[in-house]
């Protein structure tokens, strides 16, 4: 096996990346989630050699990421709210947007027990955060996967997080169960399939469609939720969920022209981008 020290691994990756068009990052996340180091550590060892079992992981997995396979699903993991989750190709990859929808949840809700459910949960990145971060929640995950339940299930022993995980479409799990909510957040499929020429391959080709894509301009999904609300929400309950950020203005006319709601607004990610719908539901 050739000897490198982290500087001329890392510069021979980069090369390799940059030709293939790809995003040089990539190495430095393998490298940091391989070897357990931080950017900085890494930096400090620039001219240090690589130790083998490190070195001998990074070139096999590298293989994998100059096809496009995204870091995460190489390594099995990914970040979210400063935790870790178990990923696969069951499960989209968390969005680091994804989590001001976490953010903006807690900083709405009151500190009371309250019933949250979190529709389409993948992971369950968005229902054990809401968990970690405020315990006295009672947190229900639904997702149409089965497969994709397995993982949220997995994520939440990991993470020692007690969640109600129930199996079906939309909002189909809570009516089946009798079950009402006092909020209900989601991050459901939302681009349509019009939209796939303008997605990464390295998307298209490894992360789950079914999580991805949706009829009616990407806004199928929410419109069937909206659709069965009044069977499943408390008054005055409270709905949030994340938008495509040219969809905003386009769901807001639709609520607030077939539904009765108060407090509808459009809240913006980080980078001032339409990230969020919320409103709270007084009935149809």
């Amino acid at each position: 096996m050739e000897n490198y020290n982290f500087q001329t691994l890392l510069t021979e990756t980069y090369k390799a990346l940059s030709a293939r068009g790809l995003e040089t990052s990539r190495a430095d996340w393998l490298l940091e989630d391989i070897s357990g180091l931080s950017r900085t550590q890494i930096l400090l060892k620039q001219q240090e050699p690589v130790p083998d079992n490190i070195l001998k992981k990074f070139l096999t997995y590298r293989e994998r990421m100059y096809l496009g396979e995204p870091v995460q699903y190489i390594v099995g993991f990914a970040e979210f709210y400063g935790r870790k989750f178990i990923v696969n190709n069951d499960v989209l990859i968390p969005r680091p947007e994804t989590e001001e929808l976490v953010l903006q949840t807690l900083n709405t809700i009151n500190q009371h027990e309250q019933t949250v459910c979190d529709i389409g949960t993948g992971t369950g990145a968005i229902a054990i955060s809401l968990k970690k971060e405020r315990t006295n929640l009672n947190v229900i995950a639904t997702d149409i996967s089965d497969d994709a339940l397995k993982v949220a299930k997995e994520n939440a022993r990991l993470n020692q997080a007690e969640i109600e995980f129930l199996q079906g479409d939309a909002l189909k799990p809570l009516i089946n169960n009798g079950i009402k909510v006092d909020v209900l957040l989601s991050n459901p499929p939302y681009i349509s399939y019009e939209e796939k020429v303008e997605m990464s391959e390295t998307v298209l080709e490894y992360e789950p469609h079914l999580a991805l894509f949706t009829q009616n301009n990407g806004l199928a999904i929410y419109k069937r939720i909206l659709n069965d609300l009044d069977k499943v929400m408390k008054k005055d309950g409270l709905v949030i969920f994340e938008i495509g950020h040219l969809q905003g203005e386009i769901l807001k006319s639709y609520i607030h022209e077939h539904y009765k709601v108060k407090n509808l607004a459009i809240i913006k990610d980080i980078n001032q981008k339409n990230r969020m719908i919320q409103f709270n539901w007084m009935g149809c």
